[in-house]
């Protein structure tokens, strides 16, 4: 039996042919096909139509406008200006802002010239390999190859792209081999280093390092968000973030959240609970805490203290406090 492994021209999936002269991967692709050519055929032809019937019309002037051009061409104002300016065309300047184009310059002059193509097609990859391949979005694929000059080929409605020009361009990333490389952690431990002696020494001798991306595994049970280290050490965002940069901790960044390692944030901040004043632990109740002795829901509780004026404070550690002998008189509850 015959095989070979195709690119259907429909769909763009690989398939293996049954025979010589198979071109799509089923009946439904191949119906599909013979439809899509049908309606662009007939598309052509009207535009074709169109274009003779608009030159009709314009037939007997010697000058058009740049609408009339466009028309006469069967293209848009923005094609008409981009031959302009690449001197494909020539202008006559009737006025300040108005110009004119000679229909028999659109009839002999105006054919487009074919650009060279640039970039390296002998070796092709699709947008998913490349961005899989490179790590980038698709935005910044077509940033870096407009840079360039370079326009991805159409086939079978699929964009494709150089490889050599991309691995140019963007040079894949190096895998991480253990073998090779050492772990911050891992100097830490064995030779009693710092991180921040490590930082140091990387940046002065400049080392080359790179961050390796952490599993959400890991990342669950070794490192904490902001919100998450927050919460966990009581602390507030400007205290957090001064003792991350005084003592230089290093990040990791996935997607859209930084993390940093439990180590480190217990090193700073673990054995240092906040000072809170006998008489505030006797005389006041946390929020929190006034919810469950009361039986009343936070919306309820903050609007009822708020307007009865209960005296909170705040302490360290970024906890409220309030009066313990004002919320017993505002919800009828007097302890023995």
């Amino acid at each position: 039996m015959y095989k070979n492994t195709r690119i259907c021209k429909c769909c763009g999936r690989s398939f293996t042919a049954k025979y010589g002269r198979q071109v799509h991967c089923s009946n439904s692709c191949s119906k599909q096909y013979r439809q899509r050519s049908k309606r662009l055929k007939l598309d052509a032809k009207k535009s074709a139509s169109e274009i003779e019937s608009i030159r009709e019309t314009l037939d007997g002037r010697y000058y058009l406008s740049i609408t009339q051009a466009a028309l006469y061409l069967g293209v848009s104002r923005p094609t008409v200006y981009r031959r302009i300016k690449n001197g494909e065309i020539t202008p006559l300047r009737v006025s300040s802002r108005a110009v004119r184009i000679s229909v028999d310059q659109l009839k002999t002059e105006s054919k487009p010239k074919p650009l060279s193509p640039k970039g390296d097609f002998s070796c092709m990859i699709s947008k998913q390999e490349a961005l899989a391949r490179y790590e980038v979005t698709v935005q910044w694929l077509y940033r870096i190859l407009d840079a360039e000059g370079i326009k991805p080929m159409l086939i079978n409605g699929k964009a494709y792209f150089p490889k050599n020009d991309l691995d140019r361009l963007l040079p894949p990333r190096v895998m991480y081999n253990p073998n090779e490389w050492y772990d911050a952690y891992d100097l830490m431990r064995s030779e009693g280093f710092t991180r921040k002696y490590i930082s140091d020494f990387i940046r002065r001798k400049e080392v080359p390092c790179r961050r390796a991306r952490i599993s959400r595994g890991t990342l669950s049970s070794s490192y904490l968000t902001v919100e998450s280290a927050r919460k966990r050490y009581h602390i507030g965002q400007k205290t957090f973030y001064d003792a991350v940069r005084e003592n230089k901790l290093q990040c990791i960044r996935q997607n859209r959240c930084v993390y940093y390692s439990i180590q480190d944030l217990n090193r700073l901040f673990k054995n240092k609970k906040p000072m809170i004043p006998t008489e505030i632990r006797r005389n006041y109740i946390r929020g929190c805490q006034a919810l469950k002795k009361y039986h009343i829901g936070q919306k309820r509780f903050s609007e009822m203290t708020k307007a009865a004026g209960v005296t909170k404070v705040r302490t360290e550690g970024n906890f409220v406090w309030y009066k313990k002998s004002e919320l017993d008189t505002l919800f009828f509850m007097i302890n023995a």
